[in-house]
């Protein structure tokens, strides 16, 4: 072996390592600390966290519940807390608007929840109970109201 060929191939094989970890580097960066590769959000995650209200019927908010002579009624902002513990919290903000002058109202829904996969339970104290949808991101389901039934989609914060 020749020294010129000793150094070319130092020279390839510092050129492949050096391509290897900027491969290595843009395959693992992501928006995650540290350069860790983010996992795949699935419906067998666990469903606790906090949540935020992004549609009602497919539709933005704020949503039109009731308009009718001068009365509309609307939903403007919604929370859920998914406690560790099987325990919600939901709080939901609407607007009346009553001959031109709106007035702003907090309600507040507490009860339980449990989870089977991408199945959960939510059981509002009281009783009433909503089967929802989970797929690692989005929690939806059902919520009646005035005999309307309305599909809510919260997505985890």
């Amino acid at each position: 072996m020749t020294r010129g060929w000793v150094h070319s191939l130092r020279r390839t094989a510092g050129k492949l390592l050096a391509t290897a970890a900027l491969v290595t580097l843009a395959a693992c960066s992501s928006d995650s600390p540290a350069g860790l590769v983010t996992p795949v959000p699935s419906a067998n995650d666990p469903v606790a966290g906090a949540f935020t209200l992004t549609t009602v019927n497919a539709m933005a908010l704020p949503f039109t519940l009731f308009n009718d002579s001068g009365f509309v009624l609307e939903i403007t902002a919604s929370t859920m807390a998914m406690q560790a513990g099987g325990q919600f919290v939901m709080a939901m903000t609407t607007r009346e608007t009553v001959a031109g002058f709106p007035s702003t109202f907090a309600d507040t829904t507490r009860g339980t929840w449990t989870q089977n996969a991408g199945a959960v339970t939510l059981t509002a104290t009281g009783g009433a109970t909503a089967a929802a949808t989970w797929d690692g991101v989005r929690l939806a389901f059902p919520m009646e109201s005035d005999a309307r039934v309305l599909a809510l989609v919260y997505r985890k914060d």
